[in-house]
């Protein structure tokens, strides 16, 4: 039994290496033809890609030909429609072309205003316009890159000098290196003039900049804005000076106002203060006995000539030597009459300089104006620095004549208030005097 199962084991074992070395030759074969199907593959890649890119070449080729052989008969097609158009068609045709000229003819002469350059407006010349526009785009390739340059200048003294200069963009600077000045030009009226000298530490930086290549450099962000305004700027005198002759008056009705203004102002100042209750203390006195009436009432006296003013001091002395009646009355409303004159004295001629002030200054206003149209006759309306004279003499007169006119009112309505104030006062001690009876008082007959 056991010799059985030895034999049938070394039969099946036998089978099993005859069946695996079967399946190896089977894998190499198979390796083998996958191998060869694939350079095979390779090969005929190779082949198609040669053959797509002779094909796409000859296709492109093709296509070139057949544009060409369109733009040919695109034309012949043009010229055979040319032939069978109307008369008509071909003005309709010959307008829309001329319309075109036309509009590209403007936006070169649109350019060439933008760049500063006059041209003539009937000119009819292309190929002119052209060469102009060439040349303005050769600058503005040259200003990308600015140089310095040598340019005549104007000084401020108004010397015409050689001086090196840089532009860029909008800004002008020049360098003078003999002086070591260097600054801000403007261009006015195709005139370079120097609108504005650095300072040395700015001036040693442009110079820098000129020598060197490097360096800080000072510039007006405004774009000449700043600077115009700073040159526009005048004194008063130069402004003064605009009004013309109308000036002359009203500047001498405001330093005769400022003046009494000032005199009446120290006068008013300088006035004692109102002895308040004058008529209770002399009534006060005069019932007392006679001796200390006698000394009370010499006292008040030499307080009336310290303390109180001479106007109520006149006003005192009125009513202690006259008796009660209308004639103490009389003299109590002259001697009033009399310190209110005083007070209210030049104060008139402060309110007529408040009311002739801005007459002259009218006067002034209409002289301009017709000094504005008599320019404008002369040189016309566009001109606008010939008129600017009789605007700024009608504008500067009125300005004036208001400058003057508002103080003078002001003082006046303050010094007359004043005034007003004081004399009220001095009334009401005169009428409390005007009541005092000194007939009966025996004091005051001692007294006096």
């Amino acid at each position: 039994m056991n010799k059985l199962i030895l034999l049938v084991f070394l039969l099946v074992y036998t089978s099993a290496g005859a069946a695996v070395n079967l399946n190896n030759d089977v894998t190499k074969g198979l390796i083998n033809d996958i191998q060869q199907a694939e350079r095979a593959l390779k090969q005929t890649q190779q082949s198609i890609a040669k053959d797509n890119a002779v094909l796409q070449q000859q296709l492109s080729e093709l296509e070139k030909s057949v544009l060409a052989l369109q733009a040919k008969t695109a034309v012949a097609r043009r010229a055979t429609d040319e032939q069978t158009l109307s008369l008509e068609t071909l003005q309709t045709r010959l307008h829309d072309w001329q319309q075109q000229y036309s509009y590209q003819n403007n936006l070169l002469q649109r350019f060439m205003q933008q760049q500063g350059v006059k041209t003539a407006t009937n000119n009819t010349d292309f190929a002119a316009i052209l060469a102009l526009v060439d040349t303005q785009l050769a600058q503005l390739s040259q200003k990308s890159a600015p140089q310095w340059q040598l340019q005549q200048l104007a000084l401020q003294d108004g010397q015409l000098k050689q001086l090196k200069t840089l532009t860029v963009g909008p800004m002008h600077w020049f360098a003078d290196e003999s002086t070591n000045q260097a600054g801000i030009y403007q261009i006015n009226q195709g005139i370079a003039q120097v609108a504005l000298n650095f300072s040395t530490s700015d001036s040693q930086a442009l110079l820098a900049l000129m020598q060197q290549g490097q360096g800080e450099v000072l510039f007006d962000p405004t774009l000449e804005r700043a600077m115009t305004l700073q040159v526009a700027q005048e004194s008063m005198l130069d402004h003064i000076k605009k009004g013309g002759i109308w000036v002359l008056p009203i500047l001498a009705f405001g330093v005769f106002a400022l003046l009494i203004a000032l005199a009446k102002a120290f006068q008013l100042w300088r006035l004692p203060q109102i002895l308040p209750g004058l008529s209770t203390r002399l009534s006060h006195i005069f019932s007392l006995p006679a001796a200390q009436a006698s000394h009370e009432l010499q006292g008040l006296q030499q307080q009336a000539g310290q303390a109180v003013s001479s106007m109520q001091h006149e006003l005192l002395a009125i009513s202690l030597n006259s008796n009660i009646g209308p004639s103490r009355d009389d003299q109590l409303f002259a001697a009033l009459l009399h310190h209110k004159h005083k007070l209210e004295y030049w104060l008139g001629a402060i309110a007529i300089t408040a009311a002739v002030s801005p007459l002259l200054g009218l006067l002034g206003t209409v002289s301009g104006m017709i000094e504005t149209f008599k320019l404008m006759t002369l040189f016309g309306a566009g001109d606008a620095a010939a008129v600017s004279g009789g605007i700024s003499e009608a504008l500067v007169t009125t300005e004036l004549g208001l400058v003057v006119a508002i103080p003078a009112l002001l003082c006046h309505a303050l010094l007359s208030r004043r005034a007003k104030t004081y004399y009220g006062e001095l009334e009401s001690c005169a009428v409390n005097l005007s009541q005092l009876n000194t007939d009966t008082s025996s004091t005051w007959q001692e007294a006096a």
